[in-house]
């Protein structure tokens, strides 16, 4: 299936369309009730990475003037089932940043959105509150390794992993090596809906074998 093909299945779904010009996608991966997809650095050596940081909040990306986390039950019930899936893979949790490999960000799109992204993606640089990129250190920025295109619509959830021990020098770009879009998570009911997160996260990580150690 090319990449116009699951734009087109995507949009059906009314939910997440994420193509990477890596490798054209296999729809074998994506659930009948919303869909996931993932991407990764190929030069990444995930074997290698043995500790991660993981905020205890999730960023909102919605209609507020100011930059808004989400903290609640639901939202550490998420944070811990990413914990718990990178755990198993092997990894270490520390809650020192600055001795982590890797950091983990968690953003929830609350209101509809979307964006497009080329060879370096700088759609967050048109929305004033995404993760801030000193959060992590002395970055000017993020780059992604690969191409990617992002499309996705409210109820969505994204994650990205980010290479804390890339060479940290004035106007260095941070690498996000591997990321997950998860959409289609909203229904009228709650519990479903962070059953389907949930559900959705757990399928991210079943998909991206390459991080298991």
């Amino acid at each position: 299936m090319n990449v116009k093909q699951l734009r087109y299945l995507a949009f059906a779904l009314a939910a997440v369309a994420f193509c990477s010009c890596q490798k054209d996608p296999s729809t074998s991966d994506l659930h009948e009730d919303y869909l996931v997809y993932t991407a990764h650095d190929s030069g990444t050596d995930f074997s290698a990475i043995d500790t991660y940081f993981l905020p205890d909040s999730i960023l909102i990306i919605g209609n507020n003037n100011r930059t808004e986390y989400w903290k609640d039950d639901d939202a550490l019930t998420i944070i811990d089932a990413v914990a718990a899936r990178m755990n198993n893979a092997g990894y270490t949790r520390t809650d020192d940043k600055t001795l982590a490999a890797v950091g983990l960000q968690l953003s929830y799109v609350r209101q509809e959105t979307y964006f497009v992204g080329y060879n370096n993606p700088y759609w967050w640089w048109y929305y004033p509150y995404y993760w801030a990129p000193g959060y992590w250190g002395n970055w000017n920025g993020w780059h992604y390794p690969y191409s990617v295109y992002y499309g996705y619509t409210a109820g969505s959830l994204l994650m990205e992993m980010v290479n804390l021990e890339a060479e940290e020098e004035n106007n260095r770009k941070l690498p996000i090596v591997w990321d997950t879009f998860i959409g289609g998570l909203l229904t009228n009911d709650s519990e479903l809906n962070l059953q389907r997160t949930i559900d959705g996260v757990d399928q991210a990580f079943v998909q991206s074998p390459y991080l298991t150690k």
